[in-house]
């Protein structure tokens, strides 16, 4: 027998992992399967993120773009406060859009917010080798907060409306009739018809500003079932306030002395007047005194003098200005209800001014639905790359099952060479014969 020659060939070490085809081929499985489930089971959840790009559109009213240095830096609420895009996704938010539908409540919205599971950012870009902020921004959760794609994509969706349905619920709580309001609280006629000037130059001057910034063609429907645009409000109420001249009815009231009934107003022109009569009388005393002060003083001490006459001075000129206001302004208050027809000439001008109360409330009411359609028209929110969710981060599956692939083949290897490898080494080196096979009988024979 000749002597077997010692160590192993590749071809030798091949054959021998091969010996159980089977086990190598489980094993590879194994490991794929194990791969493929711990990548996509606890390790893509954990890094995995959605995200939405978007731009939240104010109306011009509260965005300031006045030049390129400040373009888009700030935007504001239509009740004047800013819009702050890391407010996006406080707590409070994060449940009003969980409490849009019923889809999001296995959804942790506490967790997500206490373990920072959301970020958002704003792009910047310079202009001017000035770093401006864009608008853009971009909010980021990550993906094991969600069941599915489908459920982060519409709470994204619930999430970044948000300012949109803020700005027009705050656009509808405006006090569009902030002086209208007063208007029953004052009990004289001067201060109501202040108050109707006030509110009526509010509403031409914000007209002349919506016209300015917006087309005229914007136009609502009224109670009464008929379209009107912006200009052709404008126009009827400039036109209602020509014929119905406030400014006139002032003149008229301070003539006629008009005091509303039921009022206190008249009692409280009484004790302004009794005030200002006492007034009046001890700057007279003071007057006198001060006079007597000069005539001892003779001519010396002439700057003591200069400061007594000058005081003297004051007190003539306020006594002078009470005289006028008594037969000016109060006392055709205080004698004017007993003049003859005078409750005829009363209840005429408070019917007229009624009257424009009313239709300068409806005027209000035409004005604030303006700024609801001009704020739900240009108040959106604009998705960038034509999906509200992108998938980033964690491992492709395909990498996953080709690095699997190639582990559980080597993996395999090594336990078939340790399994197979010793018994064939051993029956090598033990020169194992073949038996000689026997030889059949021949049957012809």
């Amino acid at each position: 027998m000749e002597e077997k020659e010692e160590g192993i060939s590749l071809g030798e070490i091949i054959h021998t992992i091969f010996i159980k085809k089977w086990l190598l081929l489980a094993i590879t499985i194994v490991v794929v399967l194990i791969g493929v489930l711990f990548v996509q089971v606890v390790y893509n959840p954990q890094k995995e993120e959605y995200h939405a790009t978007f731009q939240v559109v104010f109306p011009d009213k509260f965005q300031n773009t006045n030049n390129a240095d400040s373009y888009l830096n700030k935007r504001y609420y239509p009740d004047g406060t800013e819009f702050l895009y890391q407010e996006l996704i406080s707590l409070n938010n994060l449940k009003e859009a969980q409490s849009k539908d019923e889809q999001f409540e296995s959804i942790n919205v506490e967790k997500i917010r206490g373990q920072n599971g959301i970020s958002i950012a704003e792009y910047e870009r310079e202009i001017n080798q000035t770093v401006v902020k864009t608008g853009i921004y971009t909010i980021s959760i990550s993906k094991k907060y969600f069941k599915s794609a489908d459920q982060a994509r519409d709470f994204f969706e619930a999430l970044i409306s948000l300012p949109t349905e803020k700005v027009l619920f705050k656009s509808k709580s405006l006090d569009y009739d902030r002086y209208l309001k007063q208007y029953d609280v004052v009990d004289d006629y001067e201060s109501k018809l202040d108050i109707l000037i006030k509110q009526k130059n509010l509403i031409i001057d914000e007209y002349n500003r919506l016209i300015s910034t917006y087309s005229t063609a914007h136009s609502i429907t009224l109670a009464n079932g008929a379209n009107q645009t912006i200009n052709e409000a404008q126009s009827e109420l400039e036109s209602y306030f020509t014929n119905h001249d406030l400014e006139s009815m002032m003149s008229e009231v301070k003539q006629n002395g008009y005091i509303p009934a039921n009022s206190d107003f008249l009692n409280t022109i009484i004790n302004r007047e009794a005030k200002l009569i006492r007034e009046r009388e001890e700057n007279e005393l003071k007057l006198e005194s001060l006079t007597e002060q000069i005539n001892k003083l003779g001519g010396g001490q002439a700057v003591v003098i200069q400061d007594i006459t000058t005081t003297m001075t004051t007190l003539t000129e306020r006594n002078a200005m009470i005289t006028y206001m008594l037969e000016h302004d109060y006392d055709r208050y205080t004698n004017a209800y007993k003049e003859e027809g005078y409750s005829e000439k009363l209840a005429n001008f408070e019917g007229r001014i009624n009257a424009i109360y009313q239709k300068l409330k409806e005027f209000t009411d035409v004005y604030a639905a303006f700024n609801y359609e001009i704020y739900e028209t240009n108040t959106t929110v604009i998705v960038s790359a034509g999906s509200v969710i992108v998938q980033t981060g964690g491992l492709s599956i395909i990498i996953v099952l080709a690095a699997s692939l190639v582990i559980g083949f080597v993996l395999g290897c090594c336990v078939n060479l340790i399994i197979d490898l010793p018994k064939y080494l051993k029956e090598k080196k033990n020169g194992k014969e073949e038996q000689p096979k026997e030889e059949m009988p021949d049957p012809t024979e």
